[in-house]
C-alpha cells in the first residue's frame, strides 16, 4: 500500500495533464448505464375527509411528514360538493408509493373519497401499491363492516347511486379497512399518533428508495459497519465518533452513507458538509445557524454572536436525541462551537466528526477514532467501471482501461476523476494506462 500512496501525486499530475490535452477526435464508446429511478413521482398520497380531518389531525400530520422530507400528495383544491374526482387526483394516487386513507366518521358520506378509495385499492391489487390506514376516532370493524356512520352514509348513496357502483365503493372499503393499520384510539394525543406514525413511514421508505450517487460506491459498506460498532448504538450515553485519513480517500462519503442510514432512528439530525471551509468563508456562527434550523425544524435561525449559538444550542438540545455529522473539520473551534460538550445533548445521541487530522479528535475526546484507508484493487477496478462505463462489470475490452491505473491509485476520488477522462473515449485511452505499472 506504501507503493500505492508515493505514487498518487505522479497521477494526479497525469490526470491533470491528460485532461488538458484529449484529442476530440476520438470515438465514443456508449455508456450502458445501471442507475434507475423510482416510477413514482410522490411519497405518498393523502385520502381523507376534509370537513372531519382537514384543519386538525391532516394538517399535523402533513406538517410533520414535510418536515421529515417525505413529498406528499394532499389535494388542497377539492371541491367534494357536485364534483366528480379529477383526473389529476387519479394520476397522483397512481403514482405515489403509499397511499395513507385516513377513516374518519364522515369518510364514506363522501363520493369523492369513495372514488379515491377505489383507485387505491386497484393500485394495490394491479401494481402492489402499499395502503396504509389510519383509523381516526372510529372503530375499524365499524369501517370494514360498515356499520354506524358508514352504514347511514351508505343507505343515502343506494338512494342516489346505482347499486353496482355503491357495491364497488362498498368492496373498495371493506379491502382497504382489512389491511393492518393504525388506530388513534392506541395514542395517548394525535402528537404521539403522528410522531410514531411518520417516523415508522420513514423507515419503510428507506426499504423502497435506491441510494443516489455516491451511495452506489465500492467498498463504502465495510466502513460504515465498523463506524457503527465503534458509535455503540445501544449505549444510552452520548458517543463522539471520529473519522480520519488522507484528502480525497472517502471519508465524506462514509459518513453520509452513515447518516442516511441512521438518521429517521433520532428525534433530530444533521449533516454539516464542509465544515472548515464554511466557517473560514461565513464564520462559524453561520454553521450554528444551520445546525440550529435543522435540528429544530425552524426556517431561518439567526444567532447575533457565537456565544449566543451556543447557548441557544444548550438549552434547545439537551432533550433531543440526536445524530450529528460534522464534515471535513480542521480546527477545535469548530467543534467547541458545533458539538459543545456532551451534556448539552440527550442520551443516546451521537456525533460523527470527519477530519484529517487523529490528534484533533483525539483531542477533543472522541470515544472512538477510525482511520478510512484506500479502495483494494478489485474495489478500485469496480469503482472505475462504475463511474466510467455505467457498471461494475464491464467486458474485457473496458477492463483492460482500468486495470494499471487502478493497480496503483486507490483512492476513490481519484480514480473518479480517470474514470471521468476515460468516460465516451475511444480506446486510444490504453496508450496513456499502458505506462503505469505496479511496483
Amino acid at each position: 500500500m506504501d507503493a500505492v500512496n508515493d505514487r498518487e501525486s505522479e497521477i494526479a499530475l497525469l490526470v491533470s495533464s491528460a485532461s488538458n490535452h484529449h484529442d476530440n477526435s476520438w470515438i465514443d464508446i456508449p455508456s450502458s448505464s445501471s442507475s434507475s429511478t423510482p416510477t413514482w413521482t410522490y411519497d405518498v398520497s393523502l385520502s381523507f375527509r376534509g370537513e372531519d380531518t382537514r384543519r386538525s389531525f391532516v394538517a399535523h400530520l402533513f406538517r410533520a411528514l414535510r418536515s421529515k422530507g417525505i413529498y406528499t400528495y394532499k389535494d388542497d383544491q377539492r371541491l367534494e360538493k357536485g364534483k366528480s374526482i379529477s383526473p389529476e387526483r387519479l394520476q397522483a394516487i397512481q403514482e405515489s408509493l403509499f397511499s395513507i386513507v385516513i377513516f374518519s366518521k364522515g369518510y364514506a358520506s363522501s363520493t369523492w373519497c369513495l372514488e379515491e378509495l377505489v383507485k387505491i385499492t386497484e393500485c394495490h391489487e394491479i401494481i402492489g401499491q402499499s395502503v396504509l390506514p389510519i383509523f381516526y376516532d372510529v372503530d375499524p370493524s365499524d369501517v370494514r363492516k360498515q356499520r354506524n356512520s358508514f352504514a347511514d352514509a351508505f343507505a343515502k348513496h343506494e338512494r342516489d347511486h346505482s347499486p353496482e357502483k355503491v357495491q364497488k365503493w362498498k368492496e373498495a372499503m371493506s379491502q382497504a379497512a382489512g389491511i393492518s393499520g393504525w388506530h388513534s384510539c392506541d395514542f395517548a394525543d394525535d402528537d404521539e399518533f403522528i410522531e410514531k406514525f411518520v417516523q415508522d413511514l420513514h423507515s419503510r421508505l428507506h426499504q423502497f428508495e435506491q441510494p443516489p450517487g455516491e451511495h452506489n460506491l465500492v467498498g463504502v459498506g465495510s466502513h460504515t459497519e465498523e463506524v457503527i460498532s465503534l458509535m455503540d448504538l445501544r449505549s444510552p450515553e452520548v458517543r463522539i465518533v471520529g473519522l480520519h485519513g488522507k484528502v480525497g480517500i472517502g471519508k465524506t462519503t462514509v459518513a453520509r452513507a452513515l447518516f442516511d442510514r441512521l438518521s429517521d432512528k433520532y428525534e433530530a439530525a444533521c449533516f454539516l458538509d464542509d465544515v472548515g471551509q464554511i466557517s473560514q468563508k461565513h464564520g462559524v456562527d453561520y454553521l450554528q445557524e444551520i445546525l440550529l434550523s435543522e435540528m429544530l425544524k425552524l426556517r431561518n435561525v439567526k444567532i447575533r454572536s457565537t456565544s449566543e449559538g451556543l447557548s441557544m444550542m444548550a438549552r434547545r438540545f439537551r432533550y433531543l436525541r440526536t445524530l450529528i455529522v460534522l464534515d471535513a473539520v480542521d480546527h477545535a473551534n469548530q467543534l467547541e462551537a458545533l458539538a459543545g460538550k456532551r451534556n448539552w445533548f440527550g442520551g443516546g445521541s451521537r456525533i460523527v466528526i470527519t477530519a484529517r487530522d487523529e490528534e484533533l479528535l483525539s483531542k477533543y475526546g472522541a470515544d472512538g477514532t477510525y482511520k478510512v484507508y484506500g479502495l483494494s484493487y478489485n474495489q478500485a477496478k469496480q469503482l472505475f467501471s462504475l463511474h466510467a462505463f455505467g457498471n461494475r462489470t464491464p467486458g474485457a475490452f473496458r477492463k483492460s482501461l482500468g486495470g494499471p491505473i487502478c493497480s496503483i491509485c486507490r483512492l476513490p476520488s481519484s480514480i473518479k476523476v480517470w474514470a471521468s477522462l476515460v468516460r465516451g473515449r475511444d480506446i486510444a485511452w490504453r496508450e496513456v494506462f499502458a505506462t503505469f505499472k505496479p511496483n
